[in-house]
C-alpha cells in the first residue's frame, strides 16, 4: 500500500527540495513504528516573522496524530513538528499497537451530532443589526475507549477535550485540559 503524503503551502510557495525533505522526514518517522498509514498532510504557512508547519497524520480509521510548530525557517518548523510527532508515537507506541489489535476484534461506535448555536439573548438584541444567525452542525463518532486510551488520543490529536464512551462502566465521559495544565475527567454517575 502506497502511503499518501501531501505537502502544500498556504499562500506561500513550497520548493521541490522542501517537499522531498518533508516526505522523507515523515516517512522515516512513521516507518520506524508502523508498516503503513492512510495519509499525511503537511501544510506550511508564513506570517510576518515565522513559518508555521502543521502535520496531520491519518494513521488508521479512527486514529489521527496532529502537530504544529513555528520557526524562522520552514525546515526548522518541520523538524520541530516532526519531533513532536516522534515523541508522541514513542510515548504511545505500545498502546497504539494494542489499540489496533482491539479495533480489529471489536469496534463499537455511537453516532452523535454536534450543534453550535449562537447565544439566543444576543440574537434578540442584535436583530436590528441584521446579523446572520450562525449555526454549525457536524456529525461525530463517539468512540468506546478506556480513560488511558482517551488521554492518548487527546494528546495525539493535540485536543483540549475528548468525549467518549467509557468501556469499563458504559457511561459517556468527558476528558478536558484544565487551565492549570492538569486533565479533568467528568464521569456522570446518574443521568436524570
Amino acid at each position: 500500500m502506497k502511503n499518501k503524503i501531501l505537502v502544500s503551502g498556504k499562500q506561500t510557495k513550497i520548493g521541490l527540495s522542501l517537499k522531498k525533505y518533508s516526505v522523507d522526514s515523515i516517512t522515516t518517522t512513521l516507518n520506524k513504528y508502523f508498516q503503513d498509514f492512510i495519509s499525511s498532510n503537511i501544510l506550511f504557512s508564513k506570517d510576518t516573522f515565522n513559518f508555521r508547519c502543521e502535520i496531520n497524520i491519518h494513521l488508521e480509521k479512527t486514529i489521527f496524530i496532529k502537530s504544529h510548530a513555528l520557526s524562522n525557517d520552514a525546515y526548522g518548523a518541520l523538524n520541530i513538528a516532526n519531533e513532536k510527532i516522534r515523541k508522541r508515537i514513542r510515548r504511545y507506541h505500545r498502546k497504539l499497537t494494542d489499540h489496533r489489535a482491539k479495533l480489529a476484534k471489536k469496534n463499537v461506535e455511537i453516532n452523535a451530532s454536534e450543534y453550535i448555536i449562537k447565544n439566543p439573548e444576543k440574537i434578540k438584541i442584535n436583530l436590528q443589526e441584521k446579523e446572520p444567525v450562525i449555526i454549525a452542525e457536524s456529525e461525530e463518532i463517539i468512540k468506546s475507549l478506556t480513560v488511558s486510551e482517551a488521554i492518548m488520543l487527546m494528546d495525539l490529536n493535540d485536543q483540549n477535550a475528548i468525549f467518549f464512551k467509557n468501556t469499563k462502566n458504559k457511561r459517556l465521559n468527558l476528558l478536558f485540559k484544565r487551565a492549570d495544565g492538569n486533565i479533568g475527567w467528568l464521569d456522570p454517575k446518574k443521568i436524570q
